[in-house]
């Protein structure tokens, strides 16, 4: 579709049914409209034209009579094509330049001349540019899979510097992995070892990031004068968290964030000296926040006065605050108990901001994105979407107006174009669900319950399967992830890629078993007060707070009888297999069956980055969380399923918990899969173990019914 947002309309950007005859009758292929075999298309302004890559051909399609041929030698769809980025390249804001590493050092490649050189000459293994640490890069799955990270940096607006570190984790431990099954074809081979550099908690090094400044114009480095930056949790997100530019390229910011993640500052740098200082920081009793969304760039805005927008939970809830550019708090941009989810736009002109936040509307669900205005002196504060509903926020590359995409578990998508007044001028979308409804298919039910102290809220939901009747009674299944880097229940309706919505459609997917399946957000997880996210600092044993689960499943029992509390497992991966073990452990009387897999299942042998943040800097502090000291507590029915080459969580958490229920003597289950990463969770064959262990051990046996008996008994 080709939306006009100067002349509000909204149309196909071109005849699909007529571009498949034609591009059949010039390739000789048979083409589909409704599956045409490319996904991009290149629109020029005041062409009638549009090209696209099909059948190893780049060919443009006429608007006007029709036709299909190949673009023409020299065409801008060619020259197009070669300033795009090729796989392990990152190329400039105006596609002059790619950058890539190439044996630990920093090269550029000229799209228009095709020369390419290198930025750097001193980079080595282990102590390299643009790269990341093998703790959060997962080098093992990288080299099996034969794919090429991308390179870490920045480049400035004018596309002339480069933002980047150089990464030294000589001194890092080593890590090791055990493939027994190598891929060679139908040949047997034996197991191959893999080793890689992992900091664990309290080691004594781990990845350091040596900021550094690259001027692609010049072929010159100038290092950043400030001390090298330790691995944190922002280095497992986007390449733009950590650094970017201002819009004129001439400053380069950056956040810097002490090891154990309780200190925070904010930096500035010229890139042609590197001289860098100091504008301000922010310290905390646990860890000290730049954005409550994980991933997205730090709500940090510096005005052109020098002032600077700043993102604080200082206050309990996370807020916007307005700095001097001496460091000086001036004044709280915005106030109460309701936390602002992420910065979008400042509009300086007009001294106005917008942002996302949730929690501020009453009777709504907290977790709800909206967006909101703002004067940046706090007042004026306006809700510039009404509806009820989660709304993902895009602005416009020039910033007058904003697509937002709103709906709710139980409501598909709708999609239209704000103003910045927040009134809609013109629809885009509406989701349409009809092909699963007409399967039966019906939204879960959203629920509320009191958490243990009688006050605070907790949000969750019940999934049915489609063939439910509420006459019968029937086992519940928890699927989990404790935080506290992310929720587990979706809030938007589930139709993209998202893991909430993955875990949501895997939930169904079990529910159609004849299960009633439950997802909760208890406290240590994200998006609410920092009081509800700390539950988990220093307590990650808690599990997301196991109790309050039970709690809730009690609560919600008691007014809908058709679920079986004598009969409750629960499944989760990574974190999620780890609260899973947690919960059979601990409370073997409440949960009876559990499926586990890629746990972490002792924090002092996953990333420094994760335990230090969480745990704190001491490992005797991380005695309460190693769940194989509970391995004789296992009464129930425990999967554990690890694949041999998890770079990301290493089995060997898992054979150390094999370890303990052995000494126990404890009879468990597990599953090896071989030559699988930690994306082992969304094969068939691990849905298909999940499946049945489930229906194995938590149904009665023999009884394959939906309900598998009434209350009456």
């Amino acid at each position: 579709m080709l939306v006009n947002l100067q002349n509000n309309t909204k149309g196909p950007a071109f005849n699909h049914s007529q571009l498949a005859r034609s591009l059949s009758q010039a390739t000789g292929e048979m083409v589909n409209p409704a599956h045409l075999p490319f996904d991009e298309i290149t629109i020029h302004p005041g062409s009638d034209e549009i090209e696209f890559s099909a059948f190893n051909r780049t060919m443009q399609f006429n608007l006007i009579n029709g036709q299909v041929e190949d673009a023409p030698a020299g065409s801008m769809a060619e020259t197009e094509a070669d300033a795009e980025a090729k796989p392990g390249e990152t190329l400039s804001p105006d596609g002059r330049f790619a950058a890539s590493v190439r044996n630990h050092n920093l090269w550029i490649r000229d799209t228009e001349t095709g020369e390419k050189y290198p930025l750097t000459v001193d980079g080595t293994e282990d102590y390299g540019y643009a790269e990341r640490s093998d703790t959060v890069s997962h080098p093992v799955s990288l080299a099996r899979l034969d794919e090429k990270a991308a390179p870490y940096l920045v480049w400035s607006p004018d596309s002339r510097r480069i933002a980047t570190f150089k990464m030294d984790q000589r001194n890092v431990t080593e890590m090791h992995l055990l493939q027994y099954s190598p891929e060679n074809g139908s040949r047997p081979s034996r197991p191959k070892l893999w080793t890689y550099r992992f900091a664990l908690p309290a080691d004594e090094s781990i990845p350091l990031y040596e900021p550094t400044v690259a001027d692609v114009l010049k072929r010159e480095t100038i290092p950043v004068s400030f001390q090298a930056q330790p691995e944190v949790s922002l280095m497992d997100t986007d390449e733009d968290v950590l650094q970017w530019w201002s819009e004129d390229g001439r400053i380069l910011y950056s956040l810097y964030v002490q090891r154990g993640e309780k200190a925070l500052f904010l930096l500035k740098t010229d890139p042609k000296s590197g001289a860098t200082e100091k504008i301000l920081e922010e310290t905390g009793r646990t860890y000290v926040e730049a954005n409550l969304d994980y991933a997205s760039s730090p709500n940090v805005w510096v005005l052109k006065n020098g002032s600077v927008i700043w993102f604080s939970e200082k206050s309990g809830y996370g807020h916007l605050y307005l700095y001097g550019k001496d460091g000086r708090q001036i004044r709280p941009i915005t106030t109460g108990d309701w936390a602002v989810r992420y910065l979008l736009l400042v509009d300086e002109n007009r001294s106005v901001i917008y942002f996302t936040a949730g929690g501020r509307e009453p009777g709504r669900d907290p977790y709800y994105r909206h967006l909101y205005r703002c004067n940046l002196s706090g007042g004026d504060l306006q809700l510039l979407t009404k509806e009820d509903a989660d709304h993902d926020i895009v602005v416009d590359p020039q910033g007058t107006a904003f697509i937002d995409t709103y709906s709710r578990v139980d409501e598909p998508a709708v999609s239209v174009v704000r103003d910045l007044n927040g009134s809609v001028f013109l629809d885009l979308e509406k989701g349409d669900i009809e092909n699963i409804t007409d399967m039966g298919w019906a939204p879960p039910e959203r629920f509320q319950v009191k958490a243990l102290d009688g006050r605070t809220d907790l949000f969750g939901l019940i999934i049915k399967p489609t063939s439910f009747n509420a006459s019968l009674k029937y086992p519940v299944v928890e699927t989990v992830y404790p935080g506290p880097w992310t929720t587990v229940t979706t809030k938007s309706f589930p139709c993209d890629l998202s893991f909430t919505s993955k875990v949501f459609w895997r939930a169904q997917a079990v529910a159609e078993l004849g299960f009633v399946v439950v997802t909760l957000d208890g406290p240590g997880t994200p998006y609410r007060s920092k009081q509800f996210h700390d539950a988990a600092y220093g307590h990650l044993g808690d599990a997301g707070g196991l109790p309050e689960h039970i709690n809730a499943l009690r609560q919600l029992a008691q007014e809908r009888p058709y679920m079986d509390l004598s009969r409750v497992g629960m499944f989760g991966h990574s974190a999620g297999g780890f609260m899973t073990a947690q919960a059979l452990l601990t409370y073997p009387q409440f949960y009876r069956v559990g499926v586990a897999s890629g746990g972490d299942y002792d924090s002092r042998f996953y990333g420094a980055y994760w335990g230090e943040k969480y745990e704190g800097l001491n490992l005797s502090d991380y005695g309460e969380q190693i769940t194989s000291r509970k391995a004789g507590n296992l009464t129930g029915k425990l999967l554990l399923i690890t694949g041999d080459v998890d770079d990301n969580v290493n089995p060997c958490m898992t054979m150390q918990l094999v370890n303990a229920f052995i000494d126990a003597d404890r009879p468990f289950d597990l599953l090896v899969m071989t030559n699988r990463n930690h994306d082992l969770s969304y094969e068939e064959y691990y849905l298909h173990r999940l499946f049945s262990y489930l229906e194995e051990n938590l149904k009665p046996k023999g009884n394959q019914n939906d309900g598998w008996r009434s209350r009456s008994g």
